[in-house]
C-alpha cells in the first residue's frame, strides 16, 4: 500500500523510475516540455518503509491536471508490480494531493506493459467521473514475414500499384523528414502541433529515427519515429507530399517502416489513434485496418469532478 504521497524533483523521480513504461513518462521529457503547462508536479508513492513505489509526472493546463501534458500517452512508473490495492491507495492520493483539480490521464495502449497497464487502467476506471475510449492501431511485426498476406484487397492492390513505381526508402536528418510532413499538413489545412526545432529539441530525450520515400529524386513520403520502449516504435508524423498521391505512396511506406523495425527485431510498430475524444475518423481506422493492424484502445480517464 502506498502510505505517503510525496512531491520529488525532476532529478530525483528520474533516480526513482529509470526505465518509465515509455519515454513520455521520463523526467526528461516532461520537463523538456514544461513550458506547455502552467505547473508541473512530479509525484511518487512511498511505502511504509519510505521507498518508492509508484509515480506519475502531471502538469496542469487548461483547467486539469494532465498525464501526459505535451504527449499522445502518459507513463505511469511502477517498480515490483505493485497489486490492485496499491495501485487505488496512489490514485487516490495522488488526486487528493492535486484537488480540487480533477486528473486527467491518457493510458498508453494494452500492449506496453498488458498486465500492470490493465491493473492501472481499470482501477482508474472504477474511480473515473468520465471515461473515453479511442481506437488505436498497432502492427505486430511478427507479421511482417507475410505482410502483403495480411493487407485487404484494396490495400493489396494498391501496394502492388506502388511497387511498380520504383520508390527508393532511406534513414535520414530530421528536418528532411519533416519538410514532408509540413507539406502534407499544410497542403490538407491541418494543423502541425510540434515546430522543426520542436522535434529536433524532443532527440535530447527520446530516440528519435525519421524517413523519406523518394521517386526520381524527389521526396514523396516521410515518417518521424518514436523509439518509446524497449521493441516498440511509435509514428509520430507521417505522409505523403501533394500530387504524388496517385502513385500509391503511403500504401509503400508501411512496408519499409515495418520492414526496418522487424529487422531490428522490435516487436510492434504503433501508428496511434484514429479517433478524437471517442469520435472516430472512420477512413484513417478502415486505412489503418487494411495493413494488418490490430486495434486497441486508448483511454482517457477524468478523476474527480470537472
Amino acid at each position: 500500500m502506498i502510505e505517503n504521497l510525496v512531491s520529488v524533483t525532476p532529478d530525483d523521480f528520474e533516480r526513482f523510475f529509470p526505465k518509465p513504461s515509455t519515454a513520455f513518462g521520463s523526467a526528461a521529457f516532461n520537463m523538456l516540455n514544461s513550458g506547455n503547462a502552467e505547473r508541473v508536479e512530479c509525484l511518487v508513492g512511498c511505502d511504509a518503509s519510505g521507498s518508492p513505489v509508484m509515480g506519475l509526472i502531471a502538469g496542469r493546463r487548461d483547467g486539469l491536471w494532465r498525464t501526459p501534458f505535451s504527449a499522445p500517452m502518459s507513463a505511469i512508473s511502477w517498480r515490483n508490480d505493485p497489486s490492485i490495492a496499491t495501485v487505488e491507495s496512489f490514485l487516490r492520493k495522488v488526486t487528493e494531493y492535486l484537488a480540487p483539480t480533477p486528473l486527467r490521464i491518457v493510458f498508453p495502449p494494452s500492449f506496453v506493459a498488458p498486465s500492470m497497464l490493465s491493473q492501472i487502467a481499470g482501477t482508474a476506471m472504477n474511480m473515473a467521473s468520465h471515461i473515453t475510449a479511442d481506437f488505436n492501431f498497432h502492427y505486430d511485426l511478427s507479421l511482417f514475414p507475410d505482410f502483403e498476406k495480411h493487407l485487404r484487397h484494396n490495400a493489396r492492390k494498391n501496394y502492388r500499384r506502388a511497387m511498380r513505381a520504383g520508390f527508393t526508402f532511406a534513414q535520414v536528418d530530421i528536418a528532411r523528414a519533416y519538410a514532408v510532413i509540413r507539406a502534407n499538413r499544410t497542403s490538407k489545412g491541418y494543423y502541425l502541433a510540434m515546430t522543426l526545432a520542436q522535434v529536433e529539441a524532443t532527440a535530447a530525450a527520446i530516440d528519435i529515427d525519421s524517413f523519406v520515400m523518394s521517386h526520381d529524386g524527389v521526396d514523396v513520403a516521410a515518417a518521424i519515429v518514436y523509439r518509446i520502449a524497449p521493441g516498440i516504435a511509435h509514428v509520430v508524423y507521417w505522409g505523403d507530399a501533394p500530387g504524388f498521391e496517385q502513385t500509391r505512396p503511403m500504401n509503400m511506406l508501411p512496408y519499409h517502416l515495418f520492414g526496418h523495425y522487424h529487422s531490428l527485431g522490435f516487436e510492434v510498430v504503433n501508428i496511434g489513434t484514429s479517433s478524437t475524444d471517442g469520435v472516430p475518423n472512420h477512413g484513417l481506422c478502415s486505412f489503418k485496418s487494411s495493413l494488418g493492424c490490430t486495434t486497441t484502445l486508448v483511454m482517457t480517464v477524468t478523476i474527480g469532478n470537472s
